[in-house]
């Protein structure tokens, strides 16, 4: 970048902050069941949708039970949700815990049902006091979160608990996996119990030895930190590959960041490189921002200021306020992209509004060089932008 003393695009971003997202697994969760419930389906009709029709009318519960998976799924009968919740309902009625689980989910995304948040709480909480770890922790995520119930975190503790220490025959991998998870996510920032950070590893090892993705990610984070553990770069790193080879978008960029700098692994900018571009596909910012930076300053990659400005766009477009900035001085000085100080007016002012002092002060020179009109037009771009954009823009 040529011109000392002009206004310098910024640098690489560095190793993302701890992922702590206690209630956004419950979608995980939900697909590991539907997984598993769909082959359940299959297996079902295998033995003959007549047949298994004849015993479900016949009052047999596992056979509603089963009846209400394959019109769920389409299995060997044209697929039904309501059909699914009166098999399920009929099932319940006689206290089989996996129609009342999926009673619960049902009524939590409305198909088949209308979407009814404590009706959903209820049918989970039937089924979680028959000890069946998949609704216990949507029962304590529940109490967490407060949803078709009152918020109560130590209580959401309390069924988490019981889900992660299950050794029945009939607990659920994914119950229990994602329990464990979101136990150590408890205890990392002291919700419902005392913050503890030895208790959060231990709970996040758990899950992670089971495979869950962010628990392993969070146990590397741990040992880049040295959170609950010695701080350990390469056990960090062994993790983060962990959840990298899961196609988990930020232990992939974080491992971008540890070949970069060298870091718990011998430096190589091809490797980071590598897997900066797996974790952009993601669509993950940090990542798109610093292929932006290896193509800004020919780090590792031969320098493309116009391929740079692509990436800063991605970034800038998922809310980095660092790729923000850097458009805004690349559109300032016409470099990789046409000079365009309204174009750069509308990059700072989107940068300085979530928070980057740097382009406050980019801004705030930048506005006594541009006439009324231009001023306009720029707020006008800004607007359009927030207007426009999946992220939530902070108010200026």
């Amino acid at each position: 970048m040529a011109g000392e003393a002009r206004r310098r695009i910024k640098r690489y971003s560095a190793v993302a902050a701890l992922a702590l997202c206690l209630f956004t697994a419950a979608c995980s969760n939900e697909a590991a069941t539907v997984a598993d419930s769909r082959e359940a389906a299959a297996t079902a009709i295998s033995a003959g949708p007549e047949e298994l029709l004849g015993l479900a009318e016949k009052g047999d519960a596992t056979a509603e039970y089963y009846l209400g998976l394959n019109y769920e799924f389409g299995e060997g009968v044209p697929q039904d949700h309501f059909q699914a919740v009166d098999w399920f309902s009929k099932a319940a009625a006689q206290d089989h815990v996996e129609a009342s689980y999926w009673l619960g989910l049902a009524y939590s995304r409305g198909f088949g049902a209308a979407a009814d948040r404590t009706e959903a709480f209820n049918w989970f909480l039937k089924a979680a006091n028959k000890d069946y770890a998949e609704a216990q922790y949507f029962v304590g995520l529940a109490y967490m979160h407060g949803t078709g119930v009152a918020k109560n975190e130590a209580e959401g503790v309390r069924w988490l608990r019981r889900a992660a220490n299950q050794t029945s025959k009939n607990a659920s991998d994914s119950g229990v996996n994602l329990s464990q998870y979101n136990l150590g996510i408890a205890y990392q920032q002291g919700l419902g119990v005392g913050q503890d950070s030895d208790e959060a590893v231990k709970w996040f090892r758990r899950a992670a030895d089971s495979g869950n993705v962010e628990a392993q990610y969070n146990l590397a984070h741990a040992y880049d930190e040295g959170l609950g553990v010695s701080r350990d770069p390469e056990q960090a790193v062994g993790w983060y590959r962990k959840a990298a080879d899961m196609n988990y978008a930020p232990a992939q960029y974080n491992l971008g960041v540890a070949y970069e700098k060298g870091l718990g692994v011998a430096q190589d900018s091809s490797q980071a490189l590598e897997w900066y571009r797996k974790s952009a596909s993601a669509g993950y910012p940090e990542a798109e921002y610093n292929l932006g930076v290896a193509y800004a300053f020919g780090q590792g990659v031969e320098a493309n200021l116009p391929e740079a400005v692509s990436w800063f766009r991605k970034a800038a477009d998922h809310g980095s306020a660092q790729a923000q900035f850097n458009l805004g001085v690349l559109h300032v000085q016409g470099e990789g992209v046409k000079q365009d100080s309204v174009e750069a007016m509308k990059w700072f002012t989107l940068a300085a509004n979530a928070g980057d002092a740097e382009a406050a002060g980019a801004r705030d020179q930048m506005a006594l060089a541009l006439t009324p009109a231009q001023q306009a037009e720029a707020k006008r771009r800004v607007e359009s932008w927030v207007a426009t954009s999946q992220v939530d823009a902070p108010p200026e």
